[in-house]
């Protein structure tokens, strides 16, 4: 049986998986993410997964697709479809902060 549980963020890592299992074919997966100026998560795709992000803090800039971008302050929510290349690069001069939240689909490991 799941529990409730919390985990504090503060942010001294530059990421922090909340819970689940990237490699668990149903569910949730979340993570805690720090950048500094100019630094960048890199281009990656949730496959079949869709994802949600929340700035917490910060400004960035969301790359996607071909060449699509898309400026984000803090207190934002982005959803990123699956089959998505993106990246995140944070455009801000101070630390920025987020939560990613991916969810699966029965076809997620197809």
């Amino acid at each position: 049986m799941k529990k409730v549980f919390c985990t504090p963020l503060r942010g001294r890592q530059r990421f922090l998986r909340l819970f689940g299992e990237s490699s668990k074919p149903y569910g949730l997966a979340s993570g805690f993410v720090v950048l500094k100026p100019k630094e960048a998560v890199g281009l990656h795709n949730t496959r079949n997964r869709e994802e949600a992000l929340i700035i917490l803090q910060g400004q960035a800039q969301i790359s996607y697709g071909k060449n699509s971008r898309i400026k984000v302050k803090e207190n934002s929510f982005v959803y990123i479809p699956p089959q998505t290349d993106h990246d995140l690069k944070n455009t801000g001069k101070g630390i920025l902060k987020y939560v990613y939240l991916t969810a699966c689909y029965f076809v997620c490991n197809k």
